[in-house]
């Protein structure tokens, strides 16, 4: 058995999928990314090490956010799309960014000072990696910087005055962030430097969007 393939705490897939993960394991083009669906297991390879996954909500959210770099899908688009993470994206819904300023706050005010306090920290280690030229830890930082200021400009509008959601909307956020988060974390139990590389890379929120280093970009096939 081909040492790269991980079964840790899936149900073990049909002959066919083995036989197809075997086929993709031995790839001759190893810089290659895969997340392929086929049937109810995802087929995932990153930095040549493969595995697969019993498929799931939150993997097949990954895959639309994976396969438009960039973009910003909101939380019910993503609600809305059907499991097969092998559908082509569609036009976002017409309805996705209303209700932003009635019902609850997007952040309250506990959230954003622990926001606060956590940028003051990324900034001190920021600095700190930057003086001893550690140059990985430095863009690790600045990545989380920018995802939270980006969170806090969307939750404050003009005068600092709070935006706010509609309960609908809210539960559609926790929803789908829960799913993307249990869908990273199962990936890195198998696969520990795409787990990384997804946690830094992948935006959640009323927003969510995949941000890969445009200079190192992945070059995924679906």
């Amino acid at each position: 058995m081909n040492p790269l393939i991980h079964h840790k705490t899936d149900t073990f897939p049909s002959q066919r999928i083995r036989e197809s993960l075997a086929d993709y394991s031995i790839s001759p083009t190893q810089a290659e990314s895969l997340f392929l669906q086929r049937g109810d297991y995802w087929i995932i390879r990153y930095h040549g090490q493969t595995a697969f996954l019993k498929s799931t909500r939150g993997l097949n959210c990954l895959a639309v956010l994976l396969r438009e770099p960039g973009r910003e899908f909101h939380v019910t688009e993503l609600l809305a799309r059907p499991k097969a993470g092998s559908t082509p994206a569609g036009p976002a819904l017409p309805y996705v960014t209303g209700g932003l300023y009635g019902g609850i706050p997007l952040l309250d005010g506990q959230a954003k000072a622990e926001y606060k306090r956590r940028i003051d920290q990324l900034r001190n280690d920021l600095e700190k990696a930057e003086r001893f030229n550690d140059r990985d830890r430095a863009a690790t930082d600045r990545i989380e910087i920018d995802a939270i200021v980006q969170q806090l400009a969307a939750a404050v509008g003009l005068g600092g005055r709070d935006r706010r959601a509609s309960s609908n909307a809210e539960r559609a956020r926790s929803a789908v962030t829960k799913r993307i988060r249990r869908a990273i974390d199962r990936i890195a139990e198998v696969i520990p430097p795409l787990g990384r590389h997804l946690a830094a890379r992948i935006k959640t929120g009323y927003f969510c969007s995949y941000n890969p280093d445009p200079v190192r970009l992945p070059t995924w096939r679906f």
